[in-house]
């Protein structure tokens, strides 16, 4: 909803033109941005597709168009794009992944949040929206924190007889896409 909405109300200013489609025609988004994207549909500036989704990309070694399944229409509309920014909320489902013997409570994966993300199956993790625990919150921060701590124990579970050492971003710096390193200044 409201990534949707944030990025349709940026791009309205920068490109020539700027399509939302979403699956229903409400938005579940901050009623300012729901708003905000209404007077840019009605001045022209948005092109709004409700309800429909994506079906198909086209195009060769770039995206081309896009495909599009309007509810209610038996035709799909193909839409010429030069780019594509997919987004898709925050309404996990589990598919297939429902059928694997899991523990499942209120369509979440339970873990075990003492130790290390696990499922009841060895093994297996769930971290993010997907999963549930005492006391879950649903927050991006709460999934880099389960992704941290659920990486360490895959770790031991892959490599039992290696020692994993953390080490700090902050105080070594990081190797940037290029390989090069990238540190802070160590004056004071």
């Amino acid at each position: 909803g409201d990534s949707a909405l944030d990025w349709s109300i940026f791009l309205a200013d920068v490109a020539a033109e700027v399509t939302l489609v979403h699956r229903r025609n409400e938005f579940r988004g901050a009623l300012d941005s729901v708003e905000k994207v209404q007077q840019l549909k009605n001045a022209g500036k948005i092109n709004l597709v409700t309800p429909a989704e994506i079906v198909g990309l086209k195009g060769g070694d770039t995206l081309t168009a896009v495909e599009i399944k309007k509810t209610g229409e038996e035709e799909n509309i193909v839409l010429e794009v030069d780019n594509f920014i997919a987004l898709f909320g925050l309404s996990p489902k589990l598919g297939p992944i429902a059928d694997w013997g899991l523990e499942i409570e209120r369509n979440a994966i339970k873990v075990n949040n003492a130790l290390d993300y696990q499922t009841n199956i060895p093994g297996i993790y769930a971290i993010g929206d997907v999963n549930t625990y005492p006391g879950k919150l649903k927050l991006i921060l709460c999934g880099f924190h389960e992704a941290t701590l659920m990486c360490q124990s895959a770790y031991q579970k892959i490599y039992p007889d290696k020692k994993y050492v953390m080490k700090y971003t902050t105080v070594g710096g990081v190797s940037g896409f290029d390989g090069t390193k990238k540190a802070a200044p160590k004056a004071v």
